[in-house]
């Protein structure tokens, strides 16, 4: 006899993700993945959100707001990549290199025979910008991150009160620390948490080679975020709206009488008049700017800490931003500074270098392989210099358009003496120019914000919230936007998965 299987009968249900940043992206992914019916809607042309890509009319070139690299230990990150076919337009490397402006360079490289936690420490015992005991007692410190816990509220505070008490000195910090901490969280160690450059610590050196191994793209984002994953996420059945602002979301609390019915439950059939009990709210439908209401089974905002803001006062819920205090986030400041040379100013087979010095922190030159697109002509050779965390580190007038030339200055003097060699031959020269800001890029992560954020749990019954500044345990970096949507999904999921069950009963 044949078996006959039983259909499931179950309406797979409809999902607004609000928001095409990397967090929507992944939420939109995960949700269809999991049965969901998926609607995006992005308020700009395009997806990615920070991870975008602008038009230089000088060079017609495409370049990237800011160098967003990725490491091994962001493995949500890199198995979105993957499940949507983006692994190909990016370069591993393995080797981290340093140099400082006297022109002495050194490179960190794992010992991959180790175990995880001491991979890097025969490094940095020839680490050539600290003397042998500030080498030694650095690998002390990475591995005591790895495994102390809290010995008092001192690790509540700030990274640089415990760096106090472990007497780590003032060249430590500036050759090591503070480069470290500039790039990877986008604050300096007076204001950073403890708790999040410890985390930090734990998913990168700690874990291993491949989890330092840098990820970096060989084209535009706005090829991989946009085009490349616009075609994924179609091809998946996802409807894509953009130019498609979301003003509004209705809402209007439930009443028992709302709920499913539960069979052991029989207080209503006892008193029709008993009066009806409100419960948990819900979202009824969502408006956009041009005044179109759309209705969903499920909600999930995947925006900026001040579009959330915007939507949910003019959806008159400023007490649950209230509950939030979202007052208590600053906002943090990348800085990149575009340079075309007429030579690379990197050795050949380096893409990237740490540096050692103020204002930039990192330098880039990735081998492009897009068309006419960062590669050697008549525009130049590519380069960018990062700068993280530029509101502590720049003045107000070097954000002007006045003052970026003075940047620029300072920059190219800074590549100049760290790149002797380069710049020896006098026919190097600078052939154009950029700087860009991104006043928003990050949240700065400080004690009194980093494990004090919100959850993506909200008070409705169909919302949840995705994005870098809920609490993922992570800094705002892609990866921990990637984490909040898949996280969301999940949520979403258990929501639905209950439903069932309870209409089943």
């Amino acid at each position: 006899m044949s078996s006959i299987s039983t259909p499931d009968l179950r309406v797979y249900p409809s999902l607004a993700v609000i928001g095409g940043g990397l967090a929507g992206i992944a939420a939109a992914e995960s949700a269809s993945k999991n049965g969901f019916r998926v609607t995006l809607f992005e308020r700009s042309r395009i997806l990615g959100g920070r991870a975008a890509s602008l038009f230089d009319p000088n060079t017609s070139q495409w370049i990237d707001n800011g160098q967003h690299v990725a490491l091994g230990c962001c493995t949500e990150l890199l198995d979105l990549n993957q499940q949507l076919d983006l692994t190909r337009f990016f370069e591993q490397k393995k080797t981290i290199p340093f140099a400082q402006m006297d022109g002495k360079h050194g490179m960190i490289t794992p010992t991959t025979w180790l175990p995880n936690r001491w991979q890097f420490f025969p490094a940095f015992l020839t680490f050539p910008f600290l003397s042998f005991k500030e080498r030694f007692m650095t690998g002390l410190l990475l591995r005591k991150l790895g495994v102390q816990k809290k010995e008092s509220e001192l690790e509540s505070g700030t990274f640089a009160e415990w760096l106090r008490t472990k007497k780590v000195s003032v060249n430590t910090i500036k050759k090591f620390w503070e480069p470290f901490i500039f790039s990877t969280l986008s604050e300096g160690i007076e204001h950073v948490s403890f708790d999040a450059v410890q985390q930090i610590i734990r998913d990168s050196f700690l874990a291993g080679h491949q989890a330092m191994t840098f990820h970096i793209p060989t084209v535009s984002l706005r090829t991989i975020y946009h085009e490349n994953t616009t075609e994924q996420l179609q091809n998946r059945g996802i409807e894509l709206h953009f130019l498609k602002r979301v003003k509004r979301l209705f809402w209007e609390l439930q009443t028992d009488s709302d709920l499913p019915a539960n069979d052991n439950d029989n207080s209503n059939n006892n008193n029709s008049n008993t009066q009806q009990q409100y419960t948990s709210p819900k979202i009824q439908a969502l408006e956009l700017a041009d005044g179109s209401r759309w209705s969903f089974d499920y909600y999930l905002l995947a925006v900026p800490l001040s579009q959330f803001w915007k939507i949910m006062t003019n959806s008159d819920l400023e007490s649950y931003t209230e509950q939030l205090a979202l007052e208590r986030f600053e906002p943090g400041t990348i800085t990149t500074i575009h340079l075309w040379f007429n030579h690379r100013i990197l050795p050949d087979g380096f893409s990237h270098c740490v540096l050692l010095g103020e204002p930039g922190q990192f330098l880039f030159c990735p081998e492009k392989k897009e068309k006419n697109n960062h590669e050697k002509n008549n525009k130049g050779i590519y380069h960018n210099v990062v700068i993280s965390a530029s509101h502590r580190l720049l003045s107000e007038h070097e954000f002007t358009s006045r003052g970026s030339f003075g940047l620029i200055e300072r920059v190219v003097q800074q590549l100049q003496k760290t790149f002797v060699r380069s710049f020896q031959n006098e026919a190097t020269q600078l052939l154009f120019h950029r700087v860009t800001t991104h006043f928003e890029a990050v949240f700065s992560p400080t004690p009194a914000i980093y494990l004090k954020r919100p959850e993506s749990e909200t008070p409705f019954d169909n919302l949840v919230l995705a994005g870098d500044w809920t609490q993922t345990k992570l800094p705002a970096t892609l990866e921990s936007a990637v984490r909040s949507g898949r996280h969301a999904v999940q949520i979403l999921k258990k929501l639905v998965d209950n439903k069932h069950l309870d209409i089943q009963k």
